[in-house]
């Protein structure tokens, strides 16, 4: 905006100095008509380029994980109260007639930012996850993929994004930053990288729980029986094992349990952290305001 404004006043001024030059050449026999030709030839220039700068508006964009078209006031639901929301729509405009590209995070919002199918970018998965769970994936939207950041950049936007990223930080290194928002258009990035997994708020148990004791128990039960069965067989003489082999099968096991324990007491330290663009500000962070912080940078940016 600020290289295109200045283009643009430059020429009004240029205009200004110009039809000065062309006005004091005309003569009327009325001079309350030519004052009034005057100051019309002369200010339309002026009155132009201001209608240029106020032709572009700010534009906000809202994306809103688990939120369902039934959930909004605006929408007709008579359960739940959401005014602000309601007086948005009012204001502005209700669109009915969509269709979201994932049920997920990881996916729907590469294809918010980019208006393609997730699987054309790389961000849908076959897994039964299907999203990024960890900061140190190495994954992320691709560089080369077109956002609609870049796109308001070229138009004289700065544009920022505020909240929940979850498309990726880093490629080979911790400090390369090729999947960042910063990389992808955007001028100013403030909120968490990954997903807000109740892991990170102490006291509301992990995601990662019932699944680790699933596969820990039986992962567990077949290292048991097979452990016991080779030593049974080894005294028994059936099968001759090496003492250190039953050693390092033992050790082994017991490495996969303390890295399992250990994982599930890091993991908030780890994987929940704020970013103030590429600075990480707060590790892990805090709950207390944390919606007052998102909603004061998001206002103190569009106001700047």
């Amino acid at each position: 905006r600020g290289r295109n404004s200045g283009t643009k006043w430059s020429l009004s001024l240029n205009l200004v100095k110009y039809s000065k030059g062309i006005c004091g050449t005309f003569t009327f026999s009325n001079r309350r008509m030519m004052t009034l030709f005057y100051l019309m030839f002369c200010l339309w220039p002026i009155i132009g380029a201001e209608a240029a700068n106020v032709s572009k508006p700010n534009i906000v964009l809202f994306m809103v994980d688990d939120l369902g078209i039934g959930d909004l006031g605006c929408y007709g639901n008579t359960t739940l109260r959401t005014p602000n929301i309601d007086k948005l729509a009012k204001e502005g405009a209700t669109l009915t007639q969509h269709i979201a590209a994932s049920p997920l995070c990881t996916p729907s919002r590469a294809a918010f930012l980019t208006g393609r199918y997730p699987v054309r970018s790389g961000m849908a998965s076959l897994h039964r996850i299907g999203v990024f769970l960890f900061s140190a994936s190495s994954g992320g939207l691709p560089t080369e993929e077109i956002t609609f950041a870049k796109l308001m950049q070229q138009e004289g936007y700065s544009a920022a994004l505020i909240g929940k990223w979850h498309l990726g930080i880093n490629c080979n290194r911790s400090d390369d930053f090729c999947h960042h928002p910063l990389s992808h258009g955007f001028d100013y990035f403030y909120g968490i990288p990954v997903n807000n997994l109740r892991d990170c708020r102490p006291g509301h148990g992990s995601v990662f729980g019932s699944g680790i004791k699933m596969y820990i128990s039986s992962a567990l039960q077949i290292i048991g029986i097979a452990f016991i069965s080779l030593v049974v067989l080894h005294y028994v003489g059936l099968l001759k094992v090496p003492l250190r082999v039953l050693g390092c099968f033992f050790l082994t096991t017991t490495v996969l349990l303390g890295f399992s324990l250990f994982f599930l007491h890091n993991f908030r330290y780890l994987n929940c952290f704020l970013m103030r663009n590429h600075r990480i500000i707060q590790q892990p962070w805090s709950y207390d305001n944390l919606t007052q912080r998102f909603t004061e940078e998001a206002t103190r940016f569009i106001k700047r």
